[in-house]
């Protein structure tokens, strides 16, 4: 082996050396352990609780009228937004043939003027 490999063996060697815990340490660990299995007991017990207390078949209808209630509720926005868009498409429309109806009653105007000017036998 080369004296690259001898060094890094030992040095190895060293890290994986066993060393005695400090004073304490155990009772340290063992305490943090103890208030963690607390914290979660706690949270496991909050977990299992049960969200409804209903039999399974009363939990099975109650997803499924959670789910038509979301499917509407999504239905009724959309319905909403259509509306809305249709309005506005009204608004713009009836501006639209505002403009046009007075652009029309100019024209008419000027064909009558430009017939009135003229007389009945041309």
């Amino acid at each position: 082996m080369s004296g690259q490999e001898d060094r890094f063996d030992s040095e190895l060697r060293a890290a994986m050396r066993r060393e005695e815990a400090p004073l304490g340490f155990e009772a340290r660990l063992m305490a943090r352990l103890d208030a963690e299995q607390k914290r979660e007991s706690v949270l496991a017990r909050w977990l299992k609780l049960p969200l409804l207390p209903l039999p399974m078949m009363s939990r099975w209808a109650f997803m499924a009228v959670l789910c038509l209630v979301v499917v509407a509720g999504v239905q009724f926005e959309r319905d909403r937004q259509e509306r809305i868009e249709g309005q506005a498409a009204k608004v713009k429309l009836m501006q639209a043939l505002r403009v046009t109806g007075s652009q029309l009653q100019a024209v008419r105007e000027k064909v009558l003027e430009s017939s009135a000017d003229r007389p009945a036998g041309e």
